[in-house]
């Protein structure tokens, strides 16, 4: 089931400015102007070069810079002479992107400095905002739909008519309206760019494993600590943490994955699952407040109340299944897991090449 974020900003964000007239974005990046921006940072040009993974015959710090431009050269070329058509699409990739380059700042930000974590990460917040509320409305009819076809049999028929009319229509306005503002695919290709040209100034305190290494710490910590949380007290908002802290845990680990080929394949794949669970969780929760705010959306009361019961039903079963996939994620205390992590890159990588210029 696709995912959706909790909260949508204004979808004029980027275009909102400050007293002197600058794009927030352009604020939230140091304040250049087009004149002072830095030339563009050279473009990965390969798949492997783009591949959100970081090398055993490169620096970390220099990994950290190739894969951030290459998710963020990605999405650029994926909005390029995007179609309003291809627009959903389109802009559901580079969103992905953008969280993978989030990541991968989180996992370096003792290396990069605060400054420049706080300035990246708010402007791949803040280009993502703009991009979210047609995302936010597909999800939305997704969940319905999962929902009727998982409980067909359970479900009065034309139980949920009405509901999914309105679902699809909200969608549909959803569209229009990034359609309608024509520069939305120039203006976030753009933002990519600049800050693609960014990452060569990013300067790291550690090129070798100790440019992450805190960073790794800190998202496994912060991890199972709000799993443990969730386990206390499992509601929707404790379950919503979770799965951020979980996601953070699924992009480290691909980044790290020569550390240990299998066993960080394995742990990706693990952290993707129960992020999914945390997810679809998530999206029914979202759907369930929408149609206690909708009433008159259903026919009558045992209609709505049929649907209701199916979904916490369904809510209640991903909830067992996430907080027990939990469990076992987190079951090594930080310091054995980072150790393990940290022996196999050492052991991999050797000795650190020399650095590639940014």
């Amino acid at each position: 089931m696709a995912r959706s974020p909790s909260s949508s900003a204004s979808t004029s964000t980027l275009q909102d400015t400050d007293s002197s007239g600058r794009t927030l974005v352009s604020a939230a990046a140091g304040g250049t102007t087009a004149a002072s921006d830095p030339p563009p940072a050279p473009k990965p040009a390969t798949r492997s070069e783009r591949k959100f993974r970081l090398r055993t015959d490169e620096t970390v710090a220099d990994g950290i810079r190739r894969v951030a431009r290459g998710q963020l050269a990605d999405g650029a070329d994926t909005l390029a002479g995007v179609t309003p058509a291809g627009l959903g699409k389109a802009v559901h990739s580079t969103r992905k992107g953008i969280k993978r380059v989030r990541a991968a700042l989180r996992l370096s930000r003792d290396a990069i400095g605060d400054d420049a974590y706080q300035r990246e990460n708010t402007h791949m917040r803040m280009v993502a905002a703009r991009l979210s509320g047609a995302r936010d409305a597909h999800v939305m009819v997704e969940t319905l739909a999962a929902l009727e076809e998982r409980f067909e049999d359970e479900l009065p028929p034309f139980a949920t008519a009405e509901l999914r009319a309105r679902l699809e229509e909200d969608h549909e306005r959803a569209v229009a309206a990034m359609a309608e503002d024509g520069d939305v695919a120039e203006t976030t290709a753009q933002a990519l760019a600049e800050a693609r040209a960014r990452t060569a100034q990013w300067t790291f305190a550690a090129d070798d494993f100790g440019a992450v290494k805190p960073g790794l710490r800190r998202i496994y910590r912060r991890g199972r600590k709000q799993m443990r949380a969730a386990r206390k007290a499992p509601d929707a908002e404790h379950l919503h943490d979770s799965r951020k802290r979980v996601k953070d845990l699924w992009h480290a680990a691909q980044l790290l994955r020569p550390a240990h080929p299998k066993r960080m394949k394995r742990l990706a794949r693990d952290a993707h699952a129960l992020a999914d669970l945390l997810g679809d969780h998530h999206d029914l929760s979202v759907l369930r407040d929408y149609v206690e705010v909708h009433p008159q959306l259903f026919a009558d009361t045992a209609a709505r109340d049929a649907l209701l019961a199916v979904l916490d039903r369904r809510s209640d079963e991903l909830r067992n299944r996430a907080l027990k996939r939990g469990r076992r994620l987190y079951k090594r205390s930080p310091k054995r897991f980072v150790a393990a992590v940290e022996r196999g890159w050492r052991k991999r990588a050797g000795t650190a090449p020399r650095a590639i210029a940014g």
